[in-house]
């Protein structure tokens, strides 16, 4: 299931939109990074925050996920508020993080089939802007938080949104809005989507 609107297609906890996988996008070898993606925050992240979300954006494109083979495995991450004079990028990927991307403690969920997610289709052609509500991540997952230290909230929330960044990013590569039938590109999200191999969320099935 898919959200259109107002030419945006909208990523849910509920709908996720879903790309199907173009691997003829990496035929060939990427020695240096061809991608840079540039992620600007409303709210300057904590540098451990931001080690975080590099960190899982990273291991998540190494996991072998065949939806993810589109992607540029070598892309550099840099964030937007640390951007240096003149530089020069091959292609970009801009990532705008909306709203507060920490985790806090919650007792009960707060949110409900909440776009999580966003990109543009302008001109028949899907945009590199991506948009992430972290404010809406973190209202999901918050009653997942209760019993978790601060610095286990910031690698959950980090997870949580580099799934929701490439999960998009499939879509500006490949260009299609199809939906596989599990994974990242998978139609339907849950908490259980969202945060992977913890098992403090095994069997919470929220979301579905």
């Amino acid at each position: 299931m898919t959200a259109f609107r107002t030419a945006e297609i909208g990523v849910q906890i509920v709908a996720l939109l879903a790309l199907l996988p173009n691997f003829a996008a990496l035929s060939q070898p990427v020695s240096t990074p061809q991608t840079t993606v540039i992620i600007f925050a409303d709210r300057p992240l904590q540098p451990g925050e931001w080690t975080a979300l590099s960190a899982a954006l990273r291991t998540d494109l190494n996991t072998g996920d065949k939806e993810l083979a589109p992607l540029d495995h070598q892309a550099d991450f840099v964030r937007g508020d640390a951007l240096r004079s003149g530089l020069e990028v091959r292609s970009a990927i801009t990532v705008y993080l909306h709203g507060d991307c920490s985790l806090q403690p919650g007792g009960r969920r707060t949110a409900w089939g909440v776009p999580l997610g966003w990109v543009r289709r302008v001109d028949g052609r899907i945009e590199p802007f991506i948009h992430v509500d972290c404010t809406n991540i973190a209202n999901v997952l918050a009653p997942q938080a209760r019993f978790l230290g601060p610095e286990h909230r910031t690698d959950i929330m980090a997870g949580a949104v580099a799934r929701v960044i490439l999960h998009e990013w499939i879509h500006v590569a490949t260009q299609n809005s199809g939906h596989a039938e599990e994974g990242i590109a998978k139609a339907r999200f849950g908490v259980n989507d969202l945060i992977v191999d913890e098992p403090v969320f095994a069997g919470s099935g929220a979301g579905r």
